[in-house]
């Protein structure tokens, strides 16, 4: 394979089909317009949250009623953005690693939830996965500004690292709704369960005022609920492609799925590539040694909603093919590409 051939990125690589709504129509509806099909009516918004695109797609008969639904399910997610977001300073995330060593905070109950599923992630990889990755991408140059200066780490300052990581060091308490690190220079990323934690979230607004059929895509992070109303549907759930991460080969996808009621999420080195002392990094990386992995392209997870598929689809990413059989009591399908 020619090395020219370009790279696809995680939005692309799950592709929603059929259901009267094709990827085309998605990229065509623009981040501050409504659009609308009638006969079944087809509502449809995006807009840019958590760091990348959040498009959410609902069917219901009234278009204002829908779209009362589509706010209500922004406003979760953005809510989900103000509590966990790296990029705001006040945010309950960002005030726990800034008082990392020397403070509980008081959080939202929601931080205290997802760190809790974050820690449990931890302990079933032995460490491979691990929110509190942020000082060792910070290490590597993922954080870095375009004029700092980075170097690819010795083995001695990656050891040094890893003594501030472990998930280990995450306190809560979910009586009191209060978090924190107990180890001064520790810090957290949700950046591999996040997003489809705001889209579980959502789910829940659009049930609240009864939506049925709707699929929300943050960021490839996919969660459906209900099926397509439109003729092209299918009555067994929103139809979803697996894209091979290189563009230019014979087939295009290399599975399709019919989401209904559960969740896909894809984890891989085929994007957010970064270049460090001549040596191509991506951005996983197993918190076990601090190297970066690179045992495959993708895996690909279908669950029952989008908080375990996120945090799935970097877990056995790390882990490989071994992780098929660890995490099968909670993956209900696993797509590899680019492992032995």
């Amino acid at each position: 394979m020619k090395e020219s051939i370009s790279k696809i990125t995680r939005r692309q690589f799950l592709q929603i089909l059929g259901g009267g709504i094709g990827a085309g129509l998605l990229m065509k509806t623009g981040l501050n317009r409504w659009r609308s099909i009638k006969n079944p009516l087809v509502v449809q918004h995006a807009k840019p949250l958590l760091g990348t695109m959040a498009t959410i797609t609902l069917h219901h008969p009234d278009f204002e009623e829908g779209q009362k639904a589509m706010i209500d399910a922004f406003a979760a997610i953005e809510k989900v953005d103000r509590i966990m977001s790296l990029h705001r300073r006040d945010s309950d995330l960002s005030r726990i690693n800034q008082m990392a060593g020397r403070e509980i905070v008081r959080v939202d109950s929601s931080l205290c939830d997802i760190l809790q599923t974050a820690k449990e992630f931890y302990g079933r990889t032995e460490g491979a996965y691990d929110v509190t990755c942020l000082p060792m991408l910070k290490l590597y140059g993922l954080y870095a500004n375009e004029s700092e200066k980075q170097h690819y780490p010795s083995d001695k300052i990656i050891q040094q690292t890893l003594d501030v990581v472990g998930s280990k060091f995450i306190f809560i308490d979910p009586i009191k709704n209060e978090a924190g690190l107990t180890h001064e220079g520790s810090a957290i990323d949700l950046g591999s369960i996040g997003k489809g934690y705001a889209a579980d979230r959502a789910i829940d607004a659009l049930h609240k005022v009864g939506i049925e059929n709707a699929l929300i895509d943050i960021g490839g992070n996919m969660v459906a609920i209900g099926f397509p109303q439109t003729e092209e549907g299918s009555r067994q759930g929103w139809k979803v492609a697996i894209r091979n991460p290189v563009v230019g080969t014979e087939e295009p996808y290399f599975e399709t799925l019919l989401l209904k009621n559960e969740s896909v999420a894809t984890s891989g080195n085929y994007e957010q590539m970064h270049w460090l002392d001549g040596r191509k990094l991506g951005h996983l990386f197993d918190m076990r040694s601090g190297q970066y992995s690179n045992g495959g392209t993708s895996a690909t997870v279908v669950a029952k909603n989008g908080t375990l598929s996120d945090a799935l689809s970097t877990s056995i990413f790390l882990m490989g093919p071994k992780g098929k059989k660890h995490f099968s009591d909670v993956a209900k399908d696993i797509y590899f590409h680019g492992f032995s």
